[in-house]
């Protein structure tokens, strides 16, 4: 029964009871007098009987209100610990770290063991009829299945494992979730950056890979200027970028072969035999690369006085490749180097 169906049952009640006694009495009866210590009180019997019931009644419903308002204050606390709750396993599921009160003991020892759990998304057929983590377990799904989600609105820490996960995931040609991962990328360590890296150099242009200023390796150099030896490619490149991206890419002598090997197609003879014997000048691994360019150059002389002024141990295949030539037979530079 709820307490204002008892409220108003026991008022009820009471006058009933008051009016019944009033009328079966007789009228000289009808009041009565009690006196102690010293004082007197005089008043219809009716109400002397229904006093005591009344002060019960009110007694009771102290109590009622007392354990109703109790009851309201623990039932909104189990609500909102509940609802703190479903945040903290949110807030798990996404591998974020966040630190939330609890009212009750219970909630607070579910909590702490949902920390030390992770979950591994199996199927979302079945709803857990909470909106929220129904959508987050549909996305851990699709994370896990190889798709990339758009988790901004989550607000994750640039840190987060699942983030680098969904990042992994990104399309080759999509090139919004590409910029979208570089935005938030300061080197390349972060394996999501290198390859979201590694897939704009495909496709961007060569300002735009520079103002990343991210250091450059041999293999992302080689797609640089593959590109740029395509002639239905858009990447453009000036003689003094290629200078300097050979200038700053660290690069050993097979590397800088391959390099002049992609660029003798598209850079004039001259230009290309002056920008190696430049970097050949300031970087000894250049110089296997520079004899490499005189000798498909046919400039044998300058091939022949480059050999003499080093030892006679290093660059034996030009040796070969001299030795030959001296004896009347002419070998493509590209079988034997």
């Amino acid at each position: 029964m709820g307490i204002k169906k008892y409220i108003g049952g026991s008022i009820i009640f009471l006058i009933v009871v008051g009016l019944c006694v009033h009328f079966v009495i007789p009228n000289e009866n009808v009041y009565y007098e009690l006196s102690r210590f010293g004082y007197s009180l005089e008043l219809p019997v009716a109400l002397w009987l229904i006093l005591p019931a009344t002060v019960l009644f009110l007694a009771s419903v102290v109590h009622l209100l007392f354990y109703s308002v109790k009851n309201f204050l623990a039932a909104r606390a189990n609500k909102k610990d509940y609802d703190t709750l479903v945040l903290e396993i949110k807030h798990t599921l996404l591998n974020e770290e966040k630190s939330l009160e609890y009212k009750t003991a219970s909630f607070r020892t579910l909590a702490s063991c949902i920390r030390k759990m992770r979950y591994n998304p199996k199927s979302t057929d079945e709803k857990t009829g909470e909106e929220t983590l129904d959508e987050i377990f549909g996305i851990l799904e699709k994370i896990k299945g190889g798709e990339y989600v758009d988790l901004k609105k989550f607000h994750l820490r640039s840190d987060n494992e699942l983030l680098n996960q969904n990042r992994l995931n990104f399309s080759q040609d999509d090139k919004k979730s590409i910029a979208e991962i570089l935005k938030h990328c300061t080197s390349l360590d972060n394996e999501a950056c290198a390859k979201a890296f590694d897939a704009f150099l495909k496709t961007a242009l060569y300002a735009d890979i520079k103002s990343y200023d991210f250091p450059l390796n041999s293999e992302m150099l080689l797609v640089i200027f593959t590109r740029y030896a395509d002639e239905y490619d858009k990447l453009t490149l000036s003689a003094d970028e290629i200078k300097e991206l050979l200038e700053k890419t660290e690069l050993n002598a097979e590397e800088f072969l391959a390099t002049a090997k992609v660029l003798k197609s598209v850079v004039e003879p001259d230009a290309l035999l002056k920008l190696y014997d430049n970097l050949q000048s300031k970087n000894h691994h250049a110089a296997f690369t520079y004899l490499y360019i005189l000798f498909e150059l046919m400039l044998i002389d300058k091939a022949r006085d480059f050999l003499e002024n080093n030892e006679d141990g290093e660059f034996e295949k030009f040796r070969i490749l001299l030795f030959l030539r001296d004896n009347g037979k002419i070998v493509d530079t590209d079988l034997l180097i």
